[in-house]
């Protein structure tokens, strides 16, 4: 487990229906400007008419929201998808947006092998490349997937609403037929069944940091909250999601335990996938005491994580912000890291530590023990060697020469 005791508090030296928010938001009439521009796509993040509720639509180079690509993502927003997923689904639809236009297809003949088409394209660096090594790829296969699966569901919600044209791919999806290897041959090894074009993923293990490591990234915080939002993500695995919806009413000091509650109403979007009760250590709860006399004061909030120097003060932080703190601070600690490998690096050190794999699950709030064990029990040579030692299996073997 994470070293607790050596975690100190101190801080080192258009279509108007839909309402824009933040610096991304809609703004009806010229060139669009937004996140992660391709062929004149972009995407913006809006708000759903009277709900408040924040949701993502994919604008086109004319400055305007392409419709049928935002009625799908409203409706998803609508039926309560994660925002997350949300966002990245736009963006997936977005590259599909420029791969019709780079080949000059129209969405409304979808074919299996466009989409076969569409997958060897975000694969490729080039669009005379075929990919023959991994290594050259220009996305992993894992995001490839992904994006297929925003297509198929983009299609499959307007087969539900009468488009009749995407019924064969549809389909064809659904009747558990073929690998596709005609239009994927050279991206991967066909599978018996699947969604379309899907590729094989390797499996992979988490991807977790050293101590020392951790250690730098909450040492380096100038602020005692954003000391206190890594000390909480690296001593709990709580998702980031988790960490802005929490309320003051959540973190229950006197028992020195955190409760995850599931809302669907927070300001800032934040979403917690599952509930529970996560213990905590003393200096943890002091660091929360002292970031709230210190800079959280008087301030009139539910929420444990808000603006204080920067934006509407008092505001929930976001997603965003938070995005823009882990920048700095990959500038300074001078490595990559995100906040889920914190997650990832508090439950691989837990399971090294002979915590029982139910226990890790309740801890990282997962659905099932099985989500638990896919994801981190993936032993390495070394630990099949100290589980062999300890055993004595080496012993008995070793007599046999």
């Amino acid at each position: 487990m994470l070293e607790h005791e050596r975690v100190g508090c101190g801080v080192a030296a258009g279509r108007g229906d839909r309402r824009a928010v933040g610096e991304v938001g809609f703004v009806a009439g010229g060139r669009a400007v937004g996140e992660g521009q391709v062929d004149g796509f972009v995407v913006r993040r809006v708000v759903m008419p009277g709900s408040g509720v924040a949701s993502f639509t994919v604008v086109g180079p004319d400055g305007l929201p392409v419709d049928t690509v935002e009625r799908y993502l409203a409706w998803l927003s609508a039926i309560e998808r994660s925002p997350n997923t949300v966002r990245a689904y736009a963006h997936d639809l977005k590259l599909y947006w420029s791969f019709l236009g780079v080949r000059g297809l129209s969405w409304e003949s979808p074919s299996v092998e466009s989409l076969g088409e569409f997958a060897a394209w975000l694969r490729a660096p080039a669009d005379n490349v075929i990919v023959l090594d991994d290594r050259a790829a220009r996305r992993a296969r894992r995001t490839v997937n992904r994006a297929l699966s925003a297509v198929i569901g983009f299609y499959e919600y307007h087969q539900r609403n009468g488009v009749e044209f995407a019924d064969a791919v549809i389909d064809y999806t659904r009747s558990g037929r073929g690998g596709y290897r005609p239009f994927l041959e050279g991206i991967a090894k066909g599978r018996p069944r699947g969604r379309v074009g899907r590729l094989r993923e390797d499996r992979r293990l988490p991807r977790t940091l050293r101590i020392e490591q951790v250690r730098a990234i909450i040492a380096v915080q100038e602020r005692l909250r954003d000391r206190f939002l890594f000390a909480l993500l690296a001593l709990t695995g709580m998702r980031v999601g988790q960490a802005l919806g929490l309320r003051h009413s959540d973190f229950v000091g006197h028992e020195r335990r955190i409760d995850i509650v599931f809302r669907d109403d927070n300001a800032n979007g934040a979403r917690a996938k599952s509930e529970g009760s996560i213990p905590i250590t003393g200096e943890l709860v002091r660091c929360y005491s002292d970031y709230m006399h210190e800079e959280y004061g008087d301030l009139d909030s539910d929420y444990v994580f808000v603006n204080l120097w920067a934006g509407r003060v008092g505001v929930p932080m976001s997603s965003e912000t938070v995005a823009d703190l882990v920048r700095r601070t990959r500038r300074r600690v001078g490595f990559h890291f995100t906040p889920h490998m914190l997650r990832h690096t508090y439950a691989t050190l837990a399971l090294r530590a002979k915590v029982p794999i139910e226990v890790i699950s309740r801890l990282v709030t997962h659905a099932s023990i099985e989500t638990t064990s896919g994801t981190y029990v993936h032993p390495s040579v070394e630990d099949l060697r100290e589980a062999l030692t300890e055993a004595g299996m080496f012993d008995v073997v070793g007599e046999l020469l």
